[in-house]
């Protein structure tokens, strides 16, 4: 058996990658009715036909995009169009911390921005310990430094439809040739260009190109946000209150936190706003 992972689902057609060769190919017949294969899975091949003979297990999944075995999220916003959004940020940040896998933020076009806008952007983020970097796909600026994150990992982007990951994977290396989108002033979106999650072999590893969202729903209660939230995960748990949700409860090490100066005020309005969001739905 050789063992390789799915690199492409399409039309009914598994690309997996072993050993340095793509095989186009599919499962056995029964396996394909047990499981429901993801973008990401470790499989083992057959080496008569190649098809595919077993599931491995995974380390780690998502919904949406749907893919597994992830090691690190980079969640790309753009600076301008579409305009940089905290609430999503902080939104997303959630959503890989309830997911498990360690999340990093990628602002792109920043030859659109303000020196000082992108300042205030990093320092936000810095006092919560949530990494950021700064890129520009057009002149190049902090490709250098995103290259070092995909050394030997499996890493998938996300992000809104017009915020640049294709034009970004297409700096980091001239081989993906990914279709780059545009972005549209009149309805405010980005054009989706990326139609399926693909891995594309990089540095030892893979990097995850995604289909852009308009938006992204959170399989969550307010509990999960609560204690998911970024920077609110360990001092949660110091609550007096096991049900803390850092609103109105006494001793609640959260609001302490905020009191003090830990955590920005536009965190914790960031986090009302989402937990109002999971009420209503």
């Amino acid at each position: 058996m050789k063992e390789g992972i799915i690199v492409s689902i399409k039309y009914g057609t598994y690309t997996v990658y072993s050993e340095g060769v793509f095989f186009n190919t599919s499962p056995r017949g029964t396996l394909s009715f047990k499981n429901k294969f993801m973008v990401g899975d470790k499989v083992l091949l057959s080496e008569e036909n190649y098809i595919i003979e077993a599931l491995l297990d995974r380390k780690s999944s998502l919904k949406r995009p749907m893919i597994s075995n992830i090691d690190q999220i980079l969640l790309v916003f753009s600076l301008k169009e579409p305009d940089f959004s905290y609430y999503l940020a902080f939104k997303y940040l959630t959503y890989a911390n309830y997911n498990g896998i360690k999340a990093s933020l990628v602002l792109t076009k920043s030859d659109k921005s303000e020196e000082k806008e992108i300042d205030e952007i990093k320092n936000v983020f810095s006092q919560i310990g949530i990494d950021t970097y700064v890129t520009c796909s057009k002149n190049s600026e902090g490709i250098e430094e995103i290259k070092t994150l995909f050394k030997d990992k499996i890493s998938v982007l996300i992000g809104q439809s017009g915020v640049g990951k294709s034009s970004l994977l297409n700096a980091i290396s001239e081989d993906f040739s990914r279709e780059v989108g545009e972005y549209s002033i009149a309805l405010g979106r980005g054009k989706h260009q990326t139609k399926e999650v693909i891995l594309l072999p990089y540095m030892g590893g893979f990097i995850a190109d995604t289909p852009g969202f308009s938006s992204l729903e959170l399989d969550m209660d307010k509990l999960d946000v609560a204690h998911y939230f970024p920077s609110f995960e360990k001092d949660s748990l110091n609550c007096f209150y096991s049900n803390c949700l850092h609103i109105s409860e006494k001793n609640c090490k959260i609001k302490e936190r905020i009191l003090e100066g830990k955590i920005p005020s536009i965190v914790y309005d960031n986090y009302l706003k989402l937990l109002e969001e999971v009420e209503r739905r």
